[in-house]
């Protein structure tokens, strides 16, 4: 298994356990989404509901719904195409633990 592999593995595992995840979609998503009617204007919030890994062909991918539209129905778009709010939950902070710096750094 290459390292990229494997890291993107461990991405997936740590997204995941965080979902649903609020965010924002990226222009070319905005657009793609007002081309086909789904959403009009403005900034639309977006609930990640899933992410998974489609390999060397599709990349990090997840799906998600409208967050304003209460019969969203869900859609599949590449992680890259959406911005996760920079907000995370309590519950998140809670676990991360502060690095400690590399050997022979001063």
């Amino acid at each position: 298994m290459d390292f990229d592999c494997a890291k993107k593995g461990r991405l997936v595992h740590h997204l995941r356990r965080a979902l649903p995840l609020s965010a924002h979609a990226r222009p070319a998503l905005i657009a793609f989404l007002r081309e086909r009617g789904v959403i009009t204007r403005g900034a639309t919030r977006l609930v990640i509901l899933d992410i998974f890994d489609a390999g060397d062909a599709g990349g990090v991918l997840c799906r998600f719904a409208i967050a304003e539209d209460s019969e969203a129905s869900s859609f599949i778009a590449p992680l890259t195409q959406v911005a996760i709010e920079r907000r995370h939950p309590a519950r998140l902070r809670a676990g991360r633990r502060r690095q400690p710096p590399p050997p022979g750094a001063a």
